[in-house]
């Protein structure tokens, strides 16, 4: 299953880069319109919620991971 979880963690990765990117674009426009001080501050807020719901999905696949390692371990258990 490594596979699969590097392909999740992709995703959640590639979204985390898109906020980033999308991030520096609202700064640079509300730098250019003359307000840099709000573009600072809607910047921070979407790279925070980028952030966060990285952070959420990698969470996500360890404990999605987790129980699938448990209840593995209890159908070999109830196999003996």
């Amino acid at each position: 299953m490594p596979n699969s979880r590097l392909r999740r963690n992709g995703w959640s990765t590639i979204g985390l880069g898109l906020s980033v990117a999308f991030a520096v674009g609202v700064f640079v426009y509300f730098w250019l319109a003359g307000t840099p001080l709000r573009g600072a501050v809607v910047a921070l807020l979407v790279l925070l919620a980028g952030v966060w719901e990285h952070r959420r999905k990698v969470r996500d696949v360890v404990v999605a991971e987790s129980y699938e390692a448990e209840a593995e371990a209890q159908r070999r258990e109830n196999r003996k």
